[in-house]
C-alpha cells in the first residue's frame, strides 16, 4: 500500500511562559491513533493540488513550494491541505484579506463554513472567491517528514508544519473526529506523555521536542530546520 500524502499544522501562540501549541484529541473509536492528541491535519485531497486556488495564493507557487519540501512538483497540495485540514478539524482559518488582515474572530466564514468545507460541500477556493480573501502560505513554515512504514492499516506520507494562530480567532474541536481540545506548552505536553496523561504518537513527540527549543512563536517561524530526510515510525 502506497503511503497516502497528508500534511498536519502545529498552531502556535505565545505566553509567559514560551509558546503553546494546539493539540486536538481523537476520538476513542478512530481506527488510526484512537484517543491519540494530534495536531490539526489529514490527507491531501486532489482539490488541494489543483490551479483553482493558484491566483489566491501569497507566498508561494508549486515550484517554491515543491523546492521547500525536496519535490519535483506537488508541495503546493500539502501547503493548502494544512491551511484546509486546520479549518475543518480546529476551526481557525490562516487567511488575510486584499489590506494584508488577518480575519477577525466575529468573521462570519468560521461559524457558517466550517461544516461545509469539511463534507466537501464547499470548496475553499470557492469560499476564498466569495470572501476576497487570500492564503497566506508564506506565513507557513516546515517542520518535519514522516512516512508509516509497511503494515498499518492506513499509510501516511506527512508533511509537518508550524504557523502562528491568528489573533482572536478560538479554536473548537469538531465533536466527531475530535472529542478535546487544548494549549499547552511543548515541555508540558511532553511530561503529560511520560506520566501517561496524554497519547502522542512518535512525530507528534519529535516535533514537540523539536518545539520546545524556542523562546517564542516569531524562532519556530524564522528558524523551522526542515529535515533532510522522512523520517519512519509506526
Amino acid at each position: 500500500m502506497q503511503p497516502r500524502p497528508a500534511s498536519t499544522l502545529a498552531l502556535l501562540r505565545d505566553s509567559a511562559q514560551g509558546p503553546e501549541v494546539l493539540m486536538l484529541q481523537r476520538t476513542h473509536r478512530a481506527v488510526f491513533m484512537p484517543g491519540h492528541y494530534v495536531f490539526p491535519g489529514g490527507a491531501v485531497d486532489e482539490a488541494d493540488q489543483g490551479t483553482a486556488l493558484a491566483d489566491l495564493i501569497d507566498g508561494h507557487d508549486d515550484v517554491s513550494a515543491s523546492a521547500l519540501l525536496g519535490l519535483e512538483r506537488g508541495g503546493l497540495g500539502y501547503l493548502v491541505a494544512a491551511v484546509r485540514e486546520c479549518f475543518e478539524e480546529a476551526g481557525v482559518l490562516l487567511a488575510r484579506d486584499r489590506a494584508g488582515n488577518d480575519l477577525p474572530a466575529d468573521h462570519p466564514i468560521l461559524a457558517a463554513d466550517r461544516e461545509a468545507v469539511a463534507r466537501g460541500r464547499l470548496s475553499l477556493d470557492t469560499l476564498f472567491r466569495e470572501h476576497d480573501l487570500l492564503l497566506p502560505l508564506d506565513r507557513i513554515a516546515y517542520l518535519d517528514h514522516w512516512v508509516t512504514p509497511p503494515g498499518p492499516p492506513r499509510r501516511f506520507d506527512t508533511r509537518f508544519f508550524a504557523a502562528a494562530a491568528p489573533p482572536g480567532q478560538a479554536p473548537l474541536h469538531d465533536g466527531q473526529e475530535t472529542i478535546d481540545h487544548c494549549w499547552i506548552r511543548p515541555l508540558v505536553a511532553l511530561e503529560d506523555h511520560r506520566a501517561k496523561r496524554r497519547q502522542f504518537a512518535t512525530p507528534t513527540l519529535a516535533v514537540l521536542r523539536r518545539l520546545a527549543g524556542f523562546a517564542s512563536v516569531e524562532h519556530v517561524l524564522a528558524n523551522p530546520q526542515p529535515p533532510a530526510r522522512a523520517a519512519s515510525c509506526l
